[in-house]
């Protein structure tokens, strides 16, 4: 019995690392793969239509929310990667790296981007309700208006993310 115990949590520890490995492997790919999903969706939530979107679409709401999970889960597993290699080399572009990962995990986490856009989608639906069935230019002022507010948030936001991005690839031995 104890020898299955020791075997059972061997091979666990074994798989374990074997996973981390793939994953750290790959993960330049997966930062471009996410980075270029990110873009995408941005520009589509930076617009009014895009904010319409996803405060009607749940289905759309629970992707986008899939999909910031999963950019600050490998933004976890890349801050881990870079960490140990700033450990071995004291490298500066690992160190800068490590720094944009930590400013967007701190300001721009899941929460507080859905607490942002549950504030927007809260006024979406007040200009819809009191503006859009008149339409007219205080529709327009009120469109334009938030889609302006969301546009700026989520444009610091690709920001990051792109730099993040970018500074993966000025890395070597990832």
């Amino acid at each position: 019995m104890k020898r299955l115990l020791i075997f059972t949590l061997t091979m666990l520890s074994i798989s374990s690392v074997i996973m981390a490995q793939s994953e750290s492997e790959n993960i330049t790919e997966i930062i471009d793969e996410l980075t270029s999903k990110w873009d995408g969706e941005a520009v589509n939530l930076g617009k009014y239509e895009g904010l319409s979107e996803y405060c009607q679409n749940r289905t759309y709401r629970v992707e986008m929310v899939r999909l910031l999970n999963k950019i600050h889960h490998y933004d976890t597993v890349l801050y881990q990667t870079v960490k140990a290699k700033y450990d071995e080399s004291s490298d500066q572009e690992a160190k800068a790296t490590l720094d944009d990962i930590e400013h967007v995990e701190e300001k721009y986490t899941t929460k507080s981007f859905l607490d942002f856009l549950h504030k927007e989608c809260n006024k979406f639906n007040d200009v819809e309700k009191n503006y859009g069935k008149k339409g007219g230019s205080k529709y327009i002022k009120e469109t334009e208006s938030l889609e302006k507010e969301a546009g700026k948030y989520i444009e610091v936001i690709t920001q990051r993310i792109d730099l993040i991005d970018e500074h993966v690839h000025h890395l070597s031995d990832l």
